[in-house]
C-alpha cells in the first residue's frame, strides 16, 4: 500500500509538471510539500520522488536539442528536393501535353430582304459552325496543325451548315493542315493548307474570313519591316498548265503609345489561268460566290487579274475599354479590260471601337465595300454581301461580351451591285459565338 502511495505521488507530480513545466528551481514541489505534510509520505520519499522528475524532466529535454544540431544543413536539402520534384515533373510529361486544343462554335439566326427571293421578298433560316483544331510544336523550329470545319466541302468562303434536310448529318471537312518552319527569327515558313488571313495585313472584302488557302507563305521581318511572299495553287489540270495566284505585300510598322501604331503597305497578286476557276463555278463544280467578274458571250473572262493594293491601319488602345482600330484599303486592277470601259478599281474602310473580349463589354464597327466588278477576283471575296466582287455597300457591327470566352454579334448589310441587275439586299445575323 505505502509502495502504491508513492508510485501514484510520482505520476501526479510527473502529470502536474508536463502541464505546469518551467520551474527550474531545485526546491520541493508543492504537491510532495502537501502529500509530507498529510503525512502520506515522509520528506525523504518527497525528496527520492523530486529527484527522479528532475531526472526525467532532463531526458526528455535532451531530445528537443539533439534535432537542432543538425539545422544548419537542412536548407541545402530542402533546395535540393523540389528541383528533383521539378525533374520528375519534366520527365514524366504525357505526350498530350505538347498539344494545344482549341475551336469555335457559332450559332447564327439570319433574315434576308430582297425583291423576288420568295413572295413576301423575306427569307430567314438558322445555321452553324463548328472549327476544332489541334496544334503543337515539334521542335522549337517546327509547328504543325490541324483543323477541321462544318459547312460544304465544294464552298471555299463559307463554313455555315444550315439547319434543313430533315435533321441530316452536318457533313465535317478538313479545312486546314499545314506545317509552319522558323529557321531563324526573320523567317517564318508555311506549307499545306492554312489559314493566311492570321499572316497577312487584308481585307475581307478581298478575301472572306472563311478561306483557308493551299501552297506556300514565306514570312521575313528586319526590324519595323515585313514582307510576305505567297504561292497559291488554284487547279490542277491535265490537259493545259495548271492555275495559281502568286504574290507579295510590304509594310512597315510605326508609332508609340502615345499616337497609336500604323502599318503602311502595298501588296500584288498575279493570277494566273483564273479561266479554270471560273469554268468550275460555271459548271457547278466550286459552290459558293457566284460569277461576279465581266464574261463575253462564251462565258470567258474579260480581264486579267494583276491587283494592285495600298492600305494603311492604325491601333490606338491607350484606353483599353474604347481602342480604336482604323483600316483604309484601295485596289487597282491593271489587267482589267470592260465593254469599252474598265472596271477596275475599289476601296474598303473600316473603323472600330470598344472590345469585347470580358463579359458585358461592347464593340462597334462600321464597314463600307465598294468594288467594280473586275477590281477583284470574285471566287475568294467577301460572301456575306452575296455580291462578290460586285458590290457597293455598308455594314454595321454590334458585339457584346457575354460569359467568359463567348459573345453576341449582331450585323447588318446593305449591298447593290455596281455593275450587274442584282436587286438590292438587306441582310440581318445574329450570333452567339464560344470560344474553346
Amino acid at each position: 500500500m505505502r509502495r502504491w502511495k508513492v508510485w501514484s505521488a510520482v505520476l501526479l507530480v510527473i502529470f502536474v509538471g508536463v502541464l505546469g513545466a518551467g520551474a527550474d528551481e531545485p526546491e520541493l514541489d508543492p504537491l510532495l510539500k502537501l502529500l509530507v505534510e498529510r503525512g502520506l509520505i515522509t520528506m525523504e520519499e518527497a525528496l527520492a520522488v523530486q529527484a527522479e522528475y528532475d531526472r526525467r524532466r532532463a531526458e526528455e529535454e535532451t531530445p528537443t536539442i539533439t534535432p537542432q544540431t543538425p539545422a544548419p544543413t537542412s536548407p541545402p536539402e530542402q533546395v535540393v528536393e523540389p528541383t528533383s520534384e521539378v525533374a520528375s515533373k519534366d520527365e514524366g510529361e504525357k505526350w498530350y501535353d505538347r498539344f494545344d486544343f482549341r475551336g469555335d462554335l457559332r450559332l447564327r439566326t439570319e433574315i434576308f430582304w430582297v425583291e423576288g427571293i420568295s413572295p413576301n421578298d423575306r427569307r430567314g433560316r438558322f445555321r452553324a459552325r463548328i472549327r476544332p483544331g489541334i496544334y503543337t510544336d515539334i521542335t522549337d523550329w517546327m509547328d504543325v496543325g490541324l483543323q477541321l470545319r462544318s459547312g460544304d466541302p465544294l464552298d471555299p468562303v463559307s463554313d455555315n451548315s444550315t439547319f434543313d434536310g430533315g435533321f441530316s448529318l452536318i457533313p465535317i471537312s478538313i479545312s486546314e493542315g499545314f506545317a509552319g518552319l522558323h529557321p531563324t527569327d526573320w523567317l517564318d515558313l508555311t506549307f499545306g493548307k492554312f489559314d493566311a488571313n492570321k499572316k497577312w495585313v487584308v481585307t475581307d472584302m478581298q478575301w472572306d474570313d472563311d478561306v483557308t488557302v493551299e501552297g506556300a507563305m514565306e514570312e521575313f521581318r528586319v526590324g519595323p519591316f515585313k514582307a510576305d511572299l505567297y504561292q497559291y495553287i488554284l487547279e490542277e489540270s491535265k490537259s493545259e498548265k495548271d492555275a495559281y495566284v502568286l504574290g507579295g505585300q510590304a509594310y512597315g510598322i510605326f508609332g508609340s503609345d502615345s499616337i497609336g501604331t500604323f502599318k503602311v503597305g502595298m501588296g500584288y497578286d498575279n493570277w494566273y489561268r483564273p479561266q479554270l476557276v471560273a469554268d468550275l463555278t460555271l459548271s457547278g463544280e466550286l459552290h459558293g460566290n457566284r460569277v461576279t467578274n465581266l464574261l463575253d458571250d462564251e462565258d470567258q473572262l474579260t480581264s486579267d487579274f494583276e491587283i494592285v493594293n495600298g492600305f494603311v491601319t492604325w491601333t490606338w488602345a491607350k484606353n483599353e475599354r474604347w481602342p480604336i482600330k482604323l483600316h483604309l484599303s484601295g485596289y487597282y486592277n491593271t489587267g482589267a479590260r470592260g465593254l469599252g470601259k474598265e472596271y477596275d478599281t475599289g476601296y474598303f474602310a473600316r473603323v472600330q471601337v470598344g472590345d469585347y473580349k470580358e463579359p458585358y463589354q461592347m464593340m462597334f464597327r462600321f464597314s463600307r465595300y465598294y468594288s467594280e466588278p473586275d477590281a477583284l477576283f470574285y471566287v475568294f471575296a467577301q460572301s456575306d454581301t452575296t455580291m462578290a466582287s460586285d458590290v457597293d455597300g455598308y455594314r454595321f457591327d454590334f458585339r457584346l461580351g457575354y460569359i467568359k470566352k463567348s459573345y453576341f454579334n449582331f450585323t447588318w448589310y446593305h449591298t447593290k451591285p455596281v455593275y450587274s441587275l442584282f436587286p438590292d439586299m438587306d441582310r440581318l445575323q445574329v450570333d452567339y459565338i464560344i470560344v474553346f
